[in-house]
């Protein structure tokens, strides 16, 4: 993936198929992160849950 990040300064303008590659690469970005969210807030509200019952129920 390193050889695939190699970035130079070019003057052209973006192709179709370079935007499409890059939007490509940020969805899966945007997927994953939602994915990493989402379990991190259910994970958050497991841990609360559990605190509740041991320390004040």
């Amino acid at each position: 993936m390193a050889d695939e990040m190699v970035v130079s300064y070019s003057d052209k303008p973006v192709t179709e198929a370079q935007k499409a590659k890059d939007f490509e690469e940020h969805a899966k970005t945007y997927e994953a992160f939602m994915g990493w969210t989402k379990w991190g807030i259910i994970g958050n509200v497991i841990l609360l849950i559990a605190l509740y019952f041991i320390f004040i129920h």
